[in-house]
């Protein structure tokens, strides 16, 4: 496992030296985390960053009466963690392991004293930010203005370019989900959501078994 080479992987330190970066990085440490920990919790001030190193997990954030959304998975070779670790305001979404899973952990007084040598590197910081309200406008917009099949039929094809495998049949999405989980990553109703993917699969656009959704023919979804 190269700990530089995880660390690479997040804007803030994309543009250090291949020697700064193994600086860094014996700085780190690693963590194995077990399916359904939770590895941050939204609401909650923090002091580290992570890369995950093997596993796969999902980023949720959730209202007061306690809604939640999908807003991601995380898989290896990704960061996560780092705004709330250098402003030290609470989380702003929760990160739960899907699977059994091994994390780097670098803990904020590592980042301060790099970023005192490397005050360039905001720059970059700049640009993750703008990135993720970008990501973040584009997901709010969805769930206003798209209708649920749109939305949905958007959320299998992102799925299955990210997690697809392709067989015989089409692509079967190699990530296990419930349709609640389907439901947080659309912003609606396990009802409807059940109600759209039983219309797909009478029409033979898909067919879901043991937890995973293969698409037979995914240029007839809605687009």
């Amino acid at each position: 496992m190269n700990k530089a080479k995880l660390l690479s992987g997040s804007s803030l330190f994309c543009e250090l030296t291949p020697s700064e970066l193994e600086n860094l990085a014996q700085q780190a440490q690693t963590r194995h985390v077990k399916a359904k920990q939770i590895i941050v919790a939204q609401g909650v001030c923090g002091d580290e960053m992570f890369a995950v190193i093997h596993g796969r997990l999902k980023v949720t954030r959730s209202n007061e009466e306690g809604r939640e959304i999908t807003l991601a998975i995380l898989e290896g070779g990704e960061v996560f963690g780092e705004l709330a670790m250098l402003d030290g305001a609470p989380r702003n979404a929760s990160v739960e392991a899907l699977e059994d899973g091994e994390l780097l952990v670098l803990q904020r007084s590592a980042v301060d004293q790099y970023l005192d040598h490397h005050p360039h590197v905001m720059r970059s910081l700049i640009t993750t930010l703008c990135e993720r309200l970008r990501s973040a406008n584009d997901l709010v917009q969805d769930t206003l203005f798209l209708p649920l099949p749109l939305r949905l039929a958007k959320i299998l094809r992102q799925l299955a370019h990210n997690y697809g495998q392709a067989n015989a049949d089409g692509v079967r999405i190699d990530l296990k989900m419930t349709q609640q989980d389907l439901a947080n990553f659309v912003g609606a109703s396990r009802e409807s959501v059940n109600k759209q993917l039983s219309h797909w699969e009478e029409a033979g656009f898909l067919k879901m078994k043991s937890g995973f959704i293969q698409i037979i023919q995914i240029n007839q979804l809605p687009s």
